[in-house]
């Protein structure tokens, strides 16, 4: 259902937060004087020709642009709300937000490839204007209501996904010089292959038959100790996962990936041989990591076959 219904919102989320948008926006900034100077450099031969400039939106300005967008969104929100629960609501909201942030990502920069893009970077202005809309989207969609001073949308903490704060990487770099971005990105793809190799240095083996009891499973006088000893033992599994779920989102926040790099290096011309050299490296670790996987599996599956003629033995 929420596919559904985002399928239908996405193509006028896409019609608001547009390059068209930006610039319909931008050229009611272009001031009269700038046009006279251009006009007056025309007719002077010695002056080198000037192209007029926009001058910034107001605040205002810009949050108005998104004005058609916000109430597109409280209609249909509107007929929602009278057949939906609360927390499929809820659902429905994140998921047109994760649309947002997608559909801005696409704004500022290409696909990841191993090619340089025809597209064009923002400029300094468009940027600007592109995060003060993602604010405003923010707050329209928390819904923090003025009197109470209480959030009745999508909590912050939903909203500040792991897409959110690449988004927040790609602001501080977008104008990074090209030499700079690749060795940020290089940084980056050394510390993830680490990180990489720690975890896989920390899997354990499968537990054995006597860890729990020392053998005494065997005996029917202790199943139902046996049986308390899974419970508590299951109960703490789910309390290590809930808290590595936890600490899995933190890290996707604060440590991203270097894509969002390499998708402002395909739009730098010169770049096209590391983004080449990435893409190579990228392959040969996933293909590297996909075969250890396939061993471990194996060594796992005859690790728990191969116990049982010790046993027998004994």
């Amino acid at each position: 259902m929420t596919r559904k219904i985002t399928d239908k919102l996405s193509a006028y989320i896409n019609y608001c937060l547009s390059r068209r948008a930006l610039r319909s926006l931008l050229n009611k900034g272009i001031s009269i004087s700038a046009v006279s100077s251009t006009m007056s450099s025309y007719f002077n031969r010695n002056r080198a020709s000037a192209i007029p400039t926009s001058t910034m939106p107001t605040d205002a300005e810009i949050v108005n642009a998104l004005k058609p967008l916000f109430d597109y969104f409280d209609d249909n929100f509107a007929i929602m709300q009278k057949t939906l629960t609360p927390e499929a609501m809820i659902a429905v909201m994140t998921r047109i937000w994760k649309e947002v942030l997608a559909t801005i990502e696409g704004l500022l920069v290409p696909p990841l490839s191993d090619k340089p893009s025809q597209q064009r970077a923002l400029t300094q202005q468009e940027l600007d204007i592109v995060f003060k809309w993602l604010q405003s989207l923010f707050e329209f969609f928390n819904a923090v209501d003025d009197e109470t001073g209480e959030a009745n949308g999508v909590p912050i903490n939903v909203l500040k996904n792991p897409k959110y704060h690449e988004l927040q990487m790609l602001n501080f770099f977008y104008f990074e010089p090209t030499e700079s971005l690749i060795r940020e990105s290089e940084r980056m793809a050394s510390a993830t292959a680490a990180n990489q190799q720690m975890h896989r240095s920390r899997v354990s083996a499968p537990p054995s038959l006597g860890a729990v009891g020392g053998g005494g499973l065997l005996n029917p006088g202790t199943m139902a100790g046996a049986r308390r000893a899974k419970s508590i033992m299951l109960s703490r599994n789910l309390g290590t996962m809930r808290k590595a779920k936890e600490e899995k989102w933190k890290a996707a926040q604060a440590e991203p990936s270097d894509d969002m790099i390499l998708r402002i290096l395909r739009m730098r011309p010169e770049a096209g041989g590391y983004l080449r050299d990435r893409s190579r490296q990228k392959e040969r670790l996933a293909a590297a990591a996909a075969a250890e996987m396939i061993v471990r599996q194996s060594l796992l599956a005859g690790g728990g076959r191969m116990t049982g003629p010790s046993v027998i033995r004994r």
